[in-house]
């Protein structure tokens, strides 16, 4: 598969520790964990909610690399879990070669100016059979959640404007700055594979409609408690569950 790079994109990111969102994540990750390997990395992991539930509640013993120096600030004064939380970047990790069992790009890769290095680096920290989890932005799903901007006037496209995801990147690029990328999930597993792993499952997550991406619509807020059924139902139906808001994969180095 021939690529189609975005323009540049900057470092940036989001929250998904909402409740339901990071249920969903941890429950992913459960499947996957081998007895007797806890070390894991969270590469990119804002103020740590999820290095948190990573330790209390799957018993690993966690940590998070962070870009965003306040960010960092704010984890390390959130709880007693402060301290494993440090300043780092994705694409030059601060670890020696084959120190981790388990790393995490949970909504990360996305963001990352070369994310092609920092695929490299984690396979790179990670021991041999050590396992990544990327949970990513899913190009089947009919809506940028992050938003893009138009080039000419600078005016924001909001996030539940339809199919923007579905325009080429050959048009793209010269209509939208994007604030971050959107993957195929062909395209992801040849990312991954091209950096040295094998991929052990492929999955799709629906939204859990707990305004992530912020300015959630009233009309979806009132329907919420209807809308995580359905998307519920979707997630495990095979004709829709492709169209989930992110994708999953697991992989091994």
């Amino acid at each position: 598969m021939i690529r189609t790079e975005y323009n540049p994109i900057a470092v940036g990111g989001g929250n998904t520790a909402r409740p339901l969102a990071l249920h969903k994540r941890l429950s992913y990750i459960r499947q996957f964990l081998i007895p007797d390997r806890t070390c894991f990395l969270d590469c990119g992991c804002g103020v740590g909610d999820y290095v948190i539930a990573l330790v209390t509640e799957l018993g690993l013993d966690a940590y998070g690399i962070e870009y965003d120096e306040q960010k960092v600030i704010e984890g390390k004064q959130r709880s007693m879990h402060g301290h494993r939380i440090s300043h780092g970047d994705v694409q030059s990790l601060p670890c020696g070669a084959g120190e981790w069992d388990y790393a995490m790009l949970n909504e990360v890769l996305e963001h990352v100016p070369d994310d092609r290095q920092a695929l490299r680096e984690v396979w790179r920290v990670l021991k041999p059979g050590g396992v990544l989890f990327i949970f990513s932005p899913n190009r089947w799903f009919p809506f940028e959640t992050h938003g893009v901007h138009l080039k000419r006037s600078g005016r924001r496209i909001q996030h539940w404007v339809p199919f923007v995801p579905y325009i080429p990147l050959s048009a793209g690029n010269r209509l939208f700055d994007y604030w971050a990328r959107n993957y195929w999930q062909g395209e992801l597993q040849n990312l991954v594979t091209e950096a040295g792993f094998s991929v052990v499952k492929r999955g799709f997550i629906w939204q859990t409609f707990e305004g992530i991406s912020g300015g959630q619509p009233k009309l979806i807020t009132r329907l919420k408690p209807l809308l995580r059924k359905v998307a519920n139902a979707f997630e495990s139906t095979p004709l829709f569950k492709r169209f989930g808001a992110s994708q999953v994969i697991v992989c091994r180095k």
